[in-house]
């Protein structure tokens, strides 16, 4: 793995104050990479910064934002203009299951602010400074949800191929500017997500495995997917045809949706 500290003295992690961003900010300042702290919760980020300055002598910034409102990558801009962002872990966004006309609509239209808008917008808003130093680092998390159309989930999914898109072309565009980018594609994470999402629990994969995954593949792969399993269920799924392909996704997912849902 890179010495995540060659991209630069500080790193941005959105969706900080809880799985998988937690665990991001964890090993960044494991590294002695600086880290700001980007989630709703102000609470919650002003203890985990207070955890990761005592425990491994780092600089912390704490900013409590919620990624659905507009003009988020100008705020936040604002609150690092003094910081050198060389990381950037574009890994907050949520879901919420059930048949798409179930879902309110204003949870529809908040994946795709937190999920694509704010994804898009904070990598353009902090890659250029990274291309003209000629190092840094852009994570996006998408999911293996991604893959494939996922009926009772189905704008979830949809941001998430966005967001596999978008890192996978990024990575391309940015292969000889010395920034490393890579979109991360986790299956289900044993986070507070499925709660949020409306899933009935299920086994997952732990944060601190999704962050060592992305780490080790960063710099090498324009994407990479978590697990062997999920790897060659993705996979697997380019071979079928399409209609079987959406029936089989739904096929599962219905077995983590409560039936006045779907």
């Amino acid at each position: 793995m890179t010495s995540l500290k060659s991209y630069g003295e500080w790193a941005l992690v959105t969706g900080a104050s809880a799985g998988i961003g937690t665990a991001f900010a964890r090993k960044l300042a494991a590294q002695s990479v600086n880290v700001v702290l980007v989630a709703r919760r102000a609470d919650r980020l002003k203890a985990l910064g207070t955890e990761l300055s005592e425990k491994h002598g780092v600089k912390t910034r704490v900013i409590p934002e919620d990624l659905e409102r507009d003009g988020v990558a100008e705020r936040l801009v604002e609150w690092v203009r003094d910081l050198e962002i060389g990381i950037l872990i574009n890994n907050a966004g949520f879901s919420r299951v059930g048949r798409f006309d179930r879902v309110p609509r204003d949870r529809i239209l908040g994946m795709i602010r937190v999920n694509c808008l704010a994804v898009a917008a904070l990598t353009h808003a902090f890659l250029p400074a990274m291309q003209a130093r000629r190092r840094g680092a852009v994570i996006i998390v998408s999911s293996v949800a991604g893959y494939q159309p996922l009926g009772f989930a189905a704008t979830y999914g949809a941001t998430k191929a966005f967001d596999l898109m978008l890192g996978e072309a990024l990575w391309v565009e940015n292969r000889t500017t010395g920034v490393d980018v890579l979109a991360l594609s986790p299956g289900p994470v044993d986070t507070e997500f499925q709660a949020v999402a409306g899933e009935k629990p299920h086994p997952g994969a732990t944060p601190e495995s999704v962050v060592e995954t992305a780490f080790a593949a960063l710099g090498k792969k324009p994407s990479v997917i978590v697990g062997g399993l999920n790897k060659a269920r993705a996979w697997s799924l380019r071979l079928a045809p399409r209609k079987q392909v959406a029936r089989l996704a739904m096929g599962v997912m219905r077995g983590y949706v409560s039936e006045e849902l779907r």
